[in-house]
Formats: structure tokens, C-alpha cells, sequence
């Protein structure tokens, strides 16, 4: 039986439905390639990374301070300097604001802390606690003038002279010293040593000294007045029925065992050891000769608060004895020594110690 012919539509129709689909298909295909290779250009730096097994190490830093001193090898000495001028001044702002928090300038391990070596940031704070105990009332002023530094590979070292100013309390002294700092930055702009490497002019004062104790160390002891000048109170007696209260004040000398109140600077023993440490400075021939020592001034505080009659009751000399007379002689008023209520005259002995710590 033969087949009946197939119609010409029909054959139309069958051949659109089987007709070839690869140029979909190639669109689909360069429509990925297109949208990989976008991605790649927007959000992939280094394309040889994603082809390569070695990880790149990548340093985050999360601190304001932490982009102070990068890429310093990049920098000219004037930037340079400027940065790290900026940076040792914030370092010691935020500490006399009682702000010290390692993370914001040291590195993690820090290779050195003035005697301490490899310190963690726990060790780094325990440190720096201690020794605010121990140097009370620290008062530290940088000198920008004397800023240097070298580059050591990406390191910066830097170094610069201070003004330290601080009561030690466990013996009883404040002292005022100029100290030379090395501080060791970093690539990463943090603090890795930070050390001490010299110290200059270092001037000691006694707190609170007392008479004995200035008898036993000098052999001295206040002049002996005349009869009718020295107090007519001693310790453990009455006052003598001839004399009238007024006169017993007029002129007279009191050392300080005599009197009920003793002399005192008007911002006490602390005061005293800043106007000091401010004023003093050490003679350029004792420096020379390396004279150090203890000198005593003795003086008289007038019942106005003034000071008068200064002698040297134990000197070192090379200026030493006249450079703490000097000083003294600018001093304010004092708060005058006190006997029955009254302002009196009295002796007094104000040691200074000179040290050269080379």
C-alpha cells in the first residue's frame, strides 16, 4: 500500500522544531565568560593569587595612631621628622592624661622597656604601673630640638633629650635630671624598644630633712646667739615672768627644735622640689670635673616668710655651693616658723644633692 505524501506545511512545521540550537547556546557561554571576566577586573587585585598555593600575609591595624609612620622609606627626612614629632608628643600627652594602653604604640612583643627585654602588653602595663608607684608626680617635657633618628632597614630609630622631674618617695627625695631616650619604631608605626641610654644633670632634694639628721651628717649646728637674742622657751621649762610675750618675739633666733611650727615653702616640700628643679642647673666646670655631691644651705626665715643670711654650711664647690645660693635667694616667701601662735625668726638648712649618672 503506498504512503500517503506528507504535506508541505507539515514539513514546515517539523523543521522549525528541529532546528539548530548551538548559537543559543554559545550566547549563554560568552555571557559567563563576560560576567567571570568582569568580576575579576572589579574585585580581584592580584590575579596571579588565585593561581598560586603561597598566601599573601596581611597586616590589619585598628588604631588611629597606626599609619603615623608607614612606609617611612617612601618619606623625605622632613616628613619623617614631622611624623615622628607628632607621634612621641602624643605618646606623652595621653600618658600625663593617665592614658597607657600598649596596644596603641607598642608591638606585641617589645623587644625592650627601659630594663626589661621581650614584654607582652599584660608585662608592658605592669611595668609602666610600677614605675609611676615608684617615681611619683612624674613630670617628663621632650625637648623637639634634640630629636634624631637613623633609618635601620624599615626601622626608625629615634632619639631625644627630656626634662624628668619626679618625687621618689620610697627615700623621700624629688629629683630633676635630663635624660636621653632611644625609642625604636616599627614598619607597622608601633613602639618595639624604648630605653634610657644616658643621663645628665641629675639634682636630688631632700624632703623633710631634720635637724639631727643635718647635725650627724655635717657636724653643724645653728650658731649660738647671745644671752639676750636666743629663745627664753626651752623644751621642758616655763617661760621667764620678766619678760614680756611681745619682746620675746622681737629679733630672736629659733632653730627648729624651738619652734611649734617650722618653716615651710608656701606649696610645701612638693613645691619647694619643682621651684628647684625648674631653677637649678649644673655647672658647666662641675660637670667638667665631675664634682657630685650633697651641699648644704643654710639660711634664716625672717617672721615676714623672706629668706636672709645665706652661708654654706657644707660645700662641694666648682659653683655647686654658690649655683644653690643663687637659686635659693629667688625663692618666694615662705611660710614663717611659729612659736605660741606668733611668727618667729628661725634657722634652717635645705640640702642639695648633684649627681652625674654618666
Amino acid at each position: 500500500m503506498m504512503k500517503k505524501p506528507v504535506d508541505s506545511q507539515q514539513e514546515s512545521i517539523e523543521g522549525d522544531i528541529k532546528k539548530d540550537k548551538s548559537l543559543l547556546y554559545m550566547g549563554i557561554g560568552l555571557g559567563v565568560i563576560i560576567l567571570v571576566m568582569g568580576y575579576l577586573t572589579l574585585f580581584v587585585d592580584n590575579l596571579n593569587g588565585l593561581f598560586s598555593k603561597k598566601q599573601e600575609v596581611v597586616t590589619v591595624i585598628d588604631d588611629d595612631n597606626s599609619d603615623a609612620l608607614n612606609e617611612n622609606a617612601s618619606m623625605t627626612d622632613t616628613e619623617v621628622r614631622t611624623s615622628l614629632i607628632k607621634f612621641i608628643e602624643a605618646f606623652y600627652t595621653d600618658q600625663r592624661r593617665g592614658y597607657f594602653d600598649p596596644p596603641s604604640y607598642f608591638s606585641p612583643i617589645t623587644q625592650t622597656y627601659f630594663n626589661y627585654h621581650n614584654l607582652t602588653y599584660k608585662r608592658l602595663k605592669d611595668l609602666y604601673y610600677k614605675r609611676s608607684s615608684e617615681m611619683k608626680n612624674l613630670n617628663l617635657q621632650w625637648i623637639v630640638s634634640s630629636l634624631d633618628y637613623d633609618r635601620s632597614g624599615a626601622d626608625l630609630i629615634a632619639t631625644y633629650w627630656a626634662r624628668v622631674n619626679y618625687v621618689k618617695s620610697s627615700v623621700n627625695k624629688e629629683e630633676t635630671a635630663d635624660v636621653k631616650y632611644e625609642m625604636v619604631i616599627n614598619e607597622e608605626g608601633k613602639i618595639s624598644s624604648l630605653r634610657e641610654v644616658e643621663i645628665k644633670n641629675l639634682v636630688s632634694f631632700d624632703l623633710g630633712l631634720q635637724d639631727s639628721v643635718v647635725g650627724e651628717e655635717t657636724g653643724w649646728e645653728p650658731e649660738p646667739v647671745d644671752a639676750a637674742e636666743k629663745p627664753l622657751t626651752p623644751a621642758t621649762s616655763t617661760p621667764a615672768e620678766t619678760v614680756t610675750p611681745d619682746s620675746r618675739y622681737e629679733g630672736k633666733l629659733y632653730d627648729l627644735g624651738s619652734v611649734e611650727t617650722a618653716p615651710e615653702f608656701q606649696g610645701g616640700s612638693r613645691g619647694l622640689g619643682k621651684f628647684l628643679g625648674s631653677a637649678i642647673r649644673y655647672p658647666a666646670k662641675a660637670r667638667e670635673s665631675k664634682t657630685q655631691g650633697k651641699v648644704y644651705i643654710g639660711f634664716v626665715v625672717e617672721k615676714n616668710g623672706s629668706l636672709t643670711d645665706f652661708k654654706i654650711i657644707k660645700g662641694i664647690g666648682n659653683g655647686c655651693d654658690e649655683e644653690a645660693i643663687r637659686v635659693l635667694k629667688l625663692s618666694p616667701a615662705w611660710k614663717p616658723g611659729m612659736a605660741e601662735g606668733k611668727p618667729v625668726r628661725t634657722s634652717y638648712v635645705q640640702p642639695i644633692t648633684y649627681q652625674i649618672n654618666e
